[in-house]
């Protein structure tokens, strides 16, 4: 069975979704069809014992998301006159990506912040890292609010500087780290990870998590190289992006295509009253506005290694809903799923990339 069993059906619905003007009324109904959709098919994703191919079903829950939109459609009648609503249609992707997590990651209460950070910590912990930790310098590039760099220090690290291209991210980050006596080890820039404002050399361990699937692809390169030149040789580099082939990657994908004149605020705003878990909203709000690049194994090892990287092992989650090579493994529909699933890999620098 093939992938156009359910992707010709998204097709029909990103067209009628696509074909309505951006109001009010029409940004709610679309945010709660589409992330009604994904939330529905995140439940067939992980359930292991399905007895349908989850093709089959993916279509049915895309027919359904048809039929509740175009049912929601038959009262557009209700909507006042005055429909406008922001532009906000960026034909930047750094410059819709820096808005997006601004307003994502900032804003997280420390309870909650400190489960990303354990989270994180058990990735760590997950995939013996922690001795390529203990007692390194090492550096969060795209570090956000600091979740990384934070469970590197609770692992060993003997300092960590993060680097974010958001202000507010990395003033929230700053201030954890103050309030949690961590300045003397923790210290975060705004930055650009294409040139990365340290001096070459200097870190033993490198993270890079969920960073590079967001880059326009000519800045790939660019920004390997930056790692390879701050990385002292032997030095290790914790690389996160997404694979390719992934259901959820098509659902989301479209969504954000559907989406992409619906400002973040507003997104949020119509999924409040929907009591959602935080983290989960993170999630929801990450995916229906982020633009991702979709890769598989070959293509990112043979970048890495191009940027004076070797000795690659494909790592894995710590999490019963992360899509790593353990999880395809494990579900007989597996491949069908999750395509290539989460490329989590640990390389090392080999060269300097001169």
């Amino acid at each position: 069975m093939e992938r156009k069993t359910y992707l010709n059906k998204l097709n029909i619905l990103a067209s009628e979704m696509m074909k309505n003007e951006p109001t009010p009324f029409y940004n709610f109904i679309k945010v709660l069809c589409l992330t009604t959709m994904n939330m529905r098919y995140e439940k067939i994703a992980f359930h292991k014992d399905l007895k349908i191919h989850p093709y089959i079903l993916t279509k049915n829950i895309i027919e359904d998301t048809i039929n509740m939109f175009r049912m929601l459609c038959e009262i557009d009648f209700i909507e006042d006159d005055d429909k406008n609503t922001a532009d906000t249609k960026y034909s930047d992707l750094v410059k819709k990506h820096k808005i997006l997590w601004q307003e994502i990651w900032s804003r997280h209460s420390y309870d909650e912040f400190k489960q990303f950070i354990k989270l994180k910590a058990m990735r760590l912990e997950a995939n013996n890292l922690i001795n390529k930790i203990k007692g390194r310098s090492c550096i969060d590039l795209g570090c956000g609010n600091g979740s990384f760099s934070f469970a590197l220090i609770s692992k060993g690290a003997k300092s960590v500087t993060g680097i974010d291209f958001g202000n507010k991210s990395i003033e929230y980050a700053k201030n954890y780290a103050k309030q949690n006596k961590m300045t003397p080890f923790a210290k975060f820039l705004v930055g650009d990870i294409k040139d990365i404002p340290v001096e070459q050399n200097k870190f033993g361990f490198a993270v890079a998590n969920g960073v590079f699937h967001h880059l326009p692809a000519q800045d790939i390169p660019l920004a390997l190289n930056e790692v390879n030149r701050v990385l002292e040789k032997g030095g290790w580099f914790w690389y996160y992006v997404d694979g390719k082939g992934a259901i959820s990657m098509d659902l989301w994908d479209q969504t954000v295509e559907i989406l992409s004149e619906v400002n973040i605020n507003e997104i949020e705003a119509h999924l409040i009253p929907l009591n959602i878990k935080r983290a989960k909203m993170v999630h929801i709000m990450d995916s229906s506005n982020a633009t991702y690049i979709h890769t598989d194994w070959d293509e990112v090892t043979n970048m890495l290694k191009n940027a004076g990287f070797g000795n690659f092992k494909r790592l894995t989650g710590a999490t019963s809903t992360d899509f790593d090579h353990d999880t395809i493994e494990s579900d007989k529909w597996g491949k069908e799923k999750f395509g290539s699933g989460d490329l989590r890999i640990i390389c090392q620098k080999i060269r300097n990339n001169d």
